[in-house]
């Protein structure tokens, strides 16, 4: 293959979850850029539409696909429309995820540890098992999981149940990768810092500047830098490149 080959992912169909705000938006941005067929999937059915108009008023094919991410019965629905509509899956994203507050362990409840679990684990899990058999069926796809940094590292400032899952997400792929690399797929991971996105808007800009100062870049990360990050896991050319972490943190843990 050619150098512009290896970093094309024109014509691919790609599934981003979690993809109407932040990273995730971010991501179907620009894979619809670079030429791919773009599905959604998230619940602000809003903010999907919008988006989709967007897109299709510059000529890029995508698609809003409203439905639960943690939610096996919504998934296997999704994957089939995309499936039934384009034939195939060639990369799946997986940036849905959630947070709740950071209580101290003895402050979480039954509920809020399982949800926060099955925001930020089920979500990979239960849509990756509907897209492996496309991927296998066509003998090639790319997987990419949004992680955080903590789920590499300790950190006080992230729930229990949000570190644990996303520290998951990593366990998950490295396991996935191995099992699914001899029909031509990966299983990767993406672990951001403190990136400006709508959901870090709870915090002042105190807080934000604080948490900057302390990072070796001194700024937060952008979702544009996430999305290129993703969007070379997602080329043919990452096929040599599998279970692996890739973090975007900004130098804020480098292990």
């Amino acid at each position: 293959m050619t150098v512009s080959e290896l970093a094309s992912i024109e014509g691919q169909v790609a599934i981003v979850t979690g993809g109407t705000a932040g990273i995730g938006q971010g991501c179907v941005e620009r894979f619809a850029a670079e030429g791919a067929k773009v599905a959604i999937v998230g619940r602000n059915q809003e903010a999907g539409a919008r988006i989709v108009g967007d897109l299709q008023d510059s000529g890029a094919e995508a698609m809003f696909l409203t439905g639960e991410c943690a939610d096996s019965s919504d998934m296997k629905a999704v994957v089939g429309v995309v499936d039934e509509a384009w034939g195939r899956v060639d990369i799946l994203v997986n940036c849905a995820g959630g947070f709740l507050d950071a209580p101290d362990i003895e402050e979480i409840t039954d509920e809020m540890w399982a949800k926060g679990l099955s925001w930020n684990i089920d979500t990979k899990f239960l849509i990756s098992r509907e897209v492996v058999p496309i991927m296998k069926r066509n003998s090639y796809g790319r997987i990419v999981n949004i992680s955080s940094v903590a789920g590499r590292t300790a950190s006080r400032g992230a729930s229990l149940d949000y570190a644990t899952g996303k520290a998951a997400v990593v366990g998950l792929t490295r396991r996935l990768a191995i099992e699914v690399a001899p029909f031509g797929i990966t299983v990767n991971v993406v672990a951001p810092g403190l990136v400006r996105t709508p959901r870090v808007g709870r915090h002042s800009e105190e807080h934000l500047a604080q948490r900057a100062a302390g990072t070796p870049v001194r700024r937060l990360g952008t979702s544009e830098e996430l999305a290129h990050a993703i969007l070379y896991l997602s080329t043919p050319g990452a096929g040599f490149t599998t279970g692996a972490v890739l973090d975007v943190n900004g130098g804020a843990w480098i292990g």
